[in-house]
């Protein structure tokens, strides 16, 4: 009888032992590199993990188990992570739980839409607009820290995207050879040129191309043409093997500013990087990142950049780059800071936050730190072509469980369709329950004014202290997400963002959905709640399609 309960014992410990390793078994840990490539733990920067979902993955750095990445991975390279084809929406991370990094994949794995990188600091570092996989107009901006921005146009000449004119005649060849290169020969004494029409907008930039002149005898010219409008109006900078030729022509009058001045920076056998940088009122040229020669910053008589050679000769080139610092989309100088140079009726505004379009009326749900100490208030909201701004009015507040209810007052608002997501029925949440947020942070301060999704669980039903009225959530946020909704895997609506604690990694705080109800129920106008569940069935960049159209940015003033 013993024995017989020693062997039940045994069993039992060895199915929960065989459980334990089946359960390690399929979800295992691969370790990778800083680089993506596969390596041993003790070597490791990070490692990946699947969840319970199919095909979605989290990684963790090895270092102190922060999340690294988590996304979809339609396939998976079991040794390196550069060969992975992801799908979604993918985010990635820094060691401090700043985002670094969010990109949109179809589901054949082609990068879409908009991809956005961040400073370890939180703040935008560049912004990518991609079409089927191709960067829109090969053309990305990029931010300072201080919220300035630059429009940078490259082209690596794959593809010929820039439509380069790519033919041959008894005159010239144009091509992109296998390297990627674009190759121009000139088979006669009057040399050629290819260019492509690209408006700099800004008087602070700068042009730079990488070119090689190593097959060319010791005269021979090869360069960059700019702000060329025809053959009567434009500048040049070009080199032959050891000397430096700079000038323009001007209604058909040359001036030369440089005739063969030897420069000891030129590499007759390789590569060489030409730079033209205009700061506004200066121009400088360079070659290998040394200072040739400065003037007065030059008239662009036109919208055209390239590349000319004189005489019969050849020349390659392997990058070619324009770059416009302190752009603005409406065109000059100046600085700018979020997606667009802040609008004339965005001057004034004091603080933003976020909100919740939850009637077809016009009724907005935020925070009533969000409204405080103002009585001027716009909102901007998604409209069928671009942002739209209208004047609301504060008709109820509720300061001791931080909610405020505005509702727009403007004459050029009418109402908006039936809304089509719901409030979760009965409120209740469970911790290690997935949630996400939209809002938006930072609007007017660097990260811009697209709405900025994320994700995160319910780690307490009770918030800061012990409070009964909120609770707690892995979910990042930052400045400007106050007032923005929290909603449950099934895209219902259980809770509005309303703060942060500082002191630790991604822990966040939202007001619960009953207190909500509550405020709702004293308005004066009877609310039908939102009660549309047909966002159940879909994926989540389906969901977030249209919750993003219900978020808005709420302007004090």
């Amino acid at each position: 009888m013993m024995l017989h309960k020693k062997l039940i014992v045994f069993a039992l410990l060895f199915f929960t032992f065989l459980g334990q390793l089946v359960a390690q078994v399929d979800n295992p840990k691969s370790f990778f590199d800083k680089s993506g490539k596969i390596t041993n733990e003790s070597m490791s920067y990070y490692y990946r993990q699947q969840s319970d979902t199919d095909q979605y993955y989290r990684c963790f750095y090895t270092s102190n188990g922060k999340i690294y990445f988590r996304g979809k991975i339609k396939t998976v390279d079991m040794e390196d992570e550069n060969k992975n084809v992801y799908a979604g929406m993918c985010q990635w991370f820094y060691k401090n739980g700043n985002l670094k990094q969010t990109r949109n994949f179809t589901e054949k794995g082609i990068e879409t839409g908009t991809s956005s990188y961040y400073y370890e600091s939180g703040k935008i570092w560049k912004e990518l607009e991609f079409e089927n996989g191709k960067l829109k107009d090969n053309t990305y901006t990029e931010y300072n820290e201080d919220g300035s921005k630059s429009k940078i146009f490259e082209d690596d000449f794959l593809n010929n995207y820039n439509e380069w004119d790519l033919y041959s005649s008894d005159k010239s060849i144009a091509s992109i050879n296998a390297t990627g290169e674009l190759e121009l020969s000139s088979l006669t004494k009057e040399g050629t040129s290819r260019f492509i029409n690209h408006p700099v907008e800004s008087s602070e930039y700068s042009i730079e191309a990488i070119i090689n002149n190593s097959e060319n005898g010791e005269n021979a010219k090869v360069g960059i043409i700019f702000g060329f409008k025809d053959w009567q109006n434009y500048h040049f900078f070009v080199i032959s093997k050891h000397n430096m030729f700079l000038g323009s022509f001007y209604e058909g009058v040359k001036s030369t500013d440089i005739d063969a001045m030897y420069v000891s920076a030129i590499q007759p056998k390789q590569n060489n990087a030409l730079k033209i940088l205009s700061t506004g009122d200066k121009i400088y040229f360079s070659v290998n990142g040394e200072i040739q020669y400065k003037d007065d910053a030059v008239k662009l008589y036109g919208n055209n950049f390239g590349f000319v050679l004189s005489g019969k000769s050849k020349l390659k080139v392997d990058k070619f780059s324009i770059k416009e610092m302190n752009f603005s989309s409406t065109g000059g100088g100046g600085n700018a800071s979020g997606n667009n140079q802040p609008a004339p009726s965005d001057k004034d505004v004091k603080a933003t936050g976020s909100g919740l379009l939850f009637s077809t009326s016009g009724y907005i749900l935020t925070n009533h730190h969000v409204i405080d100490n103002s009585n001027k208030f716009v909102v901007e909201l998604n409209g069928p072509t671009g942002k739209l701004n209208y004047k609301a009015e504060l008709v109820l507040q509720d300061k001791e469980n931080d909610l405020a209810i505005l509702k727009i007052k403007d004459e050029a608002f009418t109402s908006i369709p039936e809304i089509k997501y719901a409030f979760k029925e009965n409120g209740s949440i469970d911790v290690g329950g997935s949630v996400f947020t939209i809002g938006y942070p930072h609007a007017l301060s660097g990260m811009g004014k697209e709405a900025k999704f994320t994700d995160g669980k319910i780690s307490s039903k009770t918030g800061y202290n012990g409070s009964i009225n909120s609770f707690q959530t892995s979910i990042p946020v930052q400045p400007g997400n106050s007032g923005g909704p929290v909603f449950n895997e099934s895209g219902q609506l259980i809770g509005v963002i309303n703060a942060v604690y500082r002191d630790a990694d991604n822990v966040s705080y939202a007001i619960k959905l009953n207190y909500i109800k509550n405020l709702i129920e004293l308005l004066n106008d009877k609310i039908d709640l939102p009660a549309n569940n047909s966002l159940t069935g879909l994926t989540l960049e389906e969901k977030l399609k249209v919750l993003t159209n219900y978020v808005v940015l709420v302007k004090t003033k």
